[in-house]
């Protein structure tokens, strides 16, 4: 799910990053490297300057879209810095995410990356743990950190002394981040790590449109193509192996969400079309049957333009006769958007605060 910060406390840390940003007065000390996570809307990304001494880095393909529509330097990938020689940058700009692992993970890479004297910039609110995540950063650096208090935004500064540049770091714990990992959830066999949305479990409103996707397809013996639309691990076409699909496919906007759902369909010997794309919009063929659990689950009714663009894309790549299942919160009135979409629409299932809506 995407969480996006919103209402006056949003604001100040979004000025506070920006202004760090478009600080080029820094350009002088070195290269600037921005870790960029989900938190930012497109329009809050380009009011950042483009300059040749900063780089982005993102694990989702529209932030990394919006960025270099702006002109920015951006890598997408699972935040795999592996590219970047080490010691090479002297200032790191990062929001914090909101999965500890991979705060660490991005903390640690920032130490190999940062020349002698160069700073590691944390950004967050108090709730975000960025006091936390300040403190765990000296056992690296073995420096105090700075935190200065902007608004109710934070900033926490960690600095690579050059005395320290060659000692033994004490690593921060990720979890072993970049690793893929086999999971097991009853008979459930996938491929999965940290960085995807409920990474080792089963989402139960997915759980509930796969049941009621079986109960609408059951006895049909050719079921034509079918997409998930934001596949995390691969969950839904996991579970639905057995279905007589003619072609299988499915995207997310999350690159350590395709590598782990290319990896589980690997694993299992399930052949499926994995892409990575912003909810399916460069996708160009229509399919018979799409199914999706999508990020708009909280605050939805402040979210009208996320719904539509889902529906808006669920319409488009959905064939003449194909129906599209999707399981969202029971408060979300999807209802009432996709009624500008589609004739038919129909709730399934009212369980446990989830609903499963079908539409044609």
């Amino acid at each position: 799910m995407t969480s996006t910060t919103t209402g006056h406390q949003g604001h100040h840390l979004e000025h506070l990053l920006i202004a760090m940003l478009n600080d080029a007065s820094t350009d002088a000390q070195g290269a600037t490297l921005w870790i960029v996570d989900e938190n930012l809307a497109p329009a809050q990304l380009q009011a950042i300057h483009p300059r040749a001494n900063l780089l982005a880095i993102t694990n989702r393909f529209e932030v990394g879209e919006a960025l270099r529509a702006a002109g920015q330097q951006v890598l997408v990938n699972d935040f795999d810095f592996a590219a970047l020689p080490v010691t090479s940058v002297a200032r790191i700009v990062y929001r914090v995410s909101k999965e500890r692992a991979l705060v660490h993970h991005c903390i640690n890479e920032g130490y190999k990356l940062l020349a002698p004297g160069g700073s590691l910039n944390l950004l967050g609110h108090k709730d975000d743990g960025i006091k936390t995540h300040g403190k765990n950063g000296e056992q690296l650096f073995r420096s105090k950190a700075q935190l200065q208090k902007h608004g109710i935004a934070y900033c926490t500064t960690l600095r690579k002394f050059s005395q320290l540049a060659n000692a033994n770091p004490e690593w921060l714990d990720s979890k072993d981040y970049p690793r893929l990992r086999p999971c097991q959830v009853g008979a459930l066999e996938f491929i999965s790590k940290p960085g995807v949305f409920g990474w080792n479990k089963i989402d139960h409103g997915s759980e509930l449109l796969a049941r009621e996707a079986r109960q609408v397809l059951h006895g049909r013996a050719a079921l034509g193509s079918v997409l998930d639309l934001g596949c995390g691990y691969g969950y839904l076409l996991l579970v639905t192996a057995d279905l007589p699909f003619a072609k299988r496919s499915a995207t997310d906007n999350n690159a350590v969400a395709v590598l782990a759902a290319t990896t589980s369909f690997a694993k299992q010997q399930l052949s499926v079309g994995v892409t990575l794309d912003d909810c399916g919009e460069h996708l160009q063929e229509r399919f018979d049957v799409i199914l999706c659990n999508p990020p708009f689950h909280q605050g939805f009714s402040t979210s009208n333009a996320l719904a539509e663009k889902f529906l808006t894309e669920i319409r488009r790549l959905l064939s003449d006769k194909g129906i599209a299942l999707l399981v969202v919160n029971q408060f979300i009135p999807v209802e009432k958007v996709a009624a500008e979409h589609f004739q038919n629409i129909s709730t399934l299932c009212l369980q446990d605060g989830f609903k499963v809506v079908q539409l044609s």
